[in-house]
């Protein structure tokens, strides 16, 4: 009699040939992760430093400009203050006694007096008191 052959081989776990849907999603998550991965790198690398580049030119810009502001602002400041002390020293020529004396002579016909007959009303003085300080308090107004 003949050898018996043997109808059902064995077989081994094995992979199937084509790959099962779990299989396929987690490779899909898998690249999506690496594709993450490389997108943040790329911004790290690349995005941020351009970005803190162009900030910079934009503030150093900024500054210029108010830098050239500031300058002429200094400039405009000391010309007001050069008017400013030509005001006061025509003031002082304007308002010197010797010429105010004469316009009003002269204007409106003002003189000096000549008699020593000042009178000072008391109490009516304009000042409120008689030794020229001024008025402090008093009587309430009358309703």
């Amino acid at each position: 009699m003949a050898a018996s052959q043997r109808r059902y081989k064995a077989t081994l776990p094995t992979e199937p040939a084509w790959p099962t849907q779990k299989h396929a999603h987690d490779q899909h998550r898998t690249l999506r992760r690496k594709a993450a991965g490389r997108r943040r790198r790329f911004a790290m690398l690349v995005v941020v430093p351009v970005l803190l580049m162009l900030g910079s030119v934009y503030l150093n810009t900024l500054a210029a400009g108010l830098d050239a502001r500031a300058a002429e602002l200094d400039f405009r400041l000391d010309r007001a203050r050069e008017v400013g002390e030509r005001l006061e020293v025509k003031v002082a020529e304007l308002s010197g006694a010797e010429r105010i004396r004469a316009l009003a002579a002269e204007k409106l016909g003002m003189h000096e007096p000549k008699s020593t007959t000042l009178k000072v009303y008391g109490a009516r003085a304009e000042d409120g008191k008689n030794d020229g300080a001024p008025q402090e308090g008093g009587r309430p107004r009358q309703r």
